[in-house]
């Protein structure tokens, strides 16, 4: 039978952040002693196997059930004022780093921001550390030992719209607000320390520099680990890849996707369908397939065959001859 210590332990940080008291601060220790405390770091810095929650409310620990959600794995409760923090585990786990494809990471971050509002959990909690299951100060409620797939947890949901799925500033919003503040400066600055012959180090440390400006404007920063991690993969891809040819590439696809843009915006006004009495859908089609005739061409496509075209047009063609295929046909 599988128990709650069999969930926690193998997916602990090598050395987490434990404490008897967070308002003293954070130690880091083996696993040990860190699961001795009464607060502990479940994820390690680049991995989510946990989706923390702290709900701040009388009988907190039937939250879940109120609002209909799946019951997490776990609930520990506050016995003293019935506040509580509870775990989901992930059957895999979500990488944070920008090391890792970033879909399962907003995918993962939008349902994060959907059960926080459902549950009226505390935005700003930051997810470092949280009240230990395993300790005797809290009353534990193990519920079950099932991992939850990321598609599991969004049948309970509703997810926003894409622009307001992910809250950018608390639980992994903040990862995702940082990649893609950070790579944004580094794609601009990459090529400038390149040319001044400065050396990887430096531009590691300057990302560093950058990235713990843009978590210190978060309400709750991440942890140091976290940030450093992140930064250390965006600064190892930019360094190696954005090179002055490939800055030229995406330039030169930016362009080319604006003039398709621009092209088909003025289609889209013209609507040249109606002029040849077919359907938006059939004029799109035809155009992909070759099948439509260029605007200054007459109403007859040549054979190549010079005069004799016209002369066909005035003659009953020869039953060898090649057809003459008019627009009407086409259109058809």
């Amino acid at each position: 039978m599988t128990t709650l210590t069999d969930l926690i332990l193998p997916r602990l940080p090598r050395r987490p952040y434990c404490t008897d008291n967070p308002s003293q601060g954070l130690i880091i220790r083996g696993p040990d002693v860190a699961t001795t405390k009464s607060h502990l770091q479940l994820n390690p810095s680049a991995l989510r196997h946990w989706l923390l929650f702290d709900i701040d409310a009388p009988l907190a620990a039937l939250t879940w059930e109120r609002v209909n959600l799946p019951p997490p794995n776990w609930v520990a409760v506050n016995p003293e004022n019935s506040h509580a923090h509870c775990g989901y585990l992930l059957e895999v786990p979500v990488i944070t780093s920008p090391g890792c494809h970033e879909k399962p990471l907003r995918y993962a971050a939008a349902i994060e921001n959907a059960y926080c509002r459902k549950l009226r959990a505390d935005p700003g909690y930051a997810g470092l550390i949280c009240k230990n299951p395993l300790h005797e100060r809290w009353r534990t409620w193990f519920i079950h030992d099932h991992a939850y797939s990321l598609d599991e947890l969004t049948e309970w949901v509703s997810l926003a719209k894409p622009s307001r799925a992910v809250e950018p500033h608390i639980g992994l919003g903040r990862n995702v607000t940082l990649f893609d503040t950070l790579r944004n400066w580094a794609y601009r600055m990459a090529l400038i320390y390149k040319s001044a012959n400065a050396t990887q180090d430096l531009w590691f440390r300057a990302l560093l520099h950058e990235a713990e400006g843009i978590n210190s404007r978060f309400p709750t920063p991440l942890s140091f680990p976290e940030v450093r991690t992140l930064t250390k993969s965006v600064a190892k891809w930019t360094w190696r890849v954005f090179t002055q040819h490939a800055f030229s590439e995406i330039q030169r696809a930016r362009a080319q996707r604006r003039w398709s843009e621009a092209d088909a915006n003025s289609v889209e006004k013209a609507k040249p369908w109606e002029q040849l009495g077919i359907s938006r859908r059939t004029y799109y089609y035809r155009k992909k397939a070759g099948l439509l005739l260029p605007d200054d061409c007459t109403d007859a496509i040549s054979d190549n065959s010079g005069d004799r075209t016209r002369e066909r047009r005035n003659h009953s063609p020869h039953p060898s001859a090649k057809p003459i295929y008019h627009r009407s046909h086409l259109n058809r």
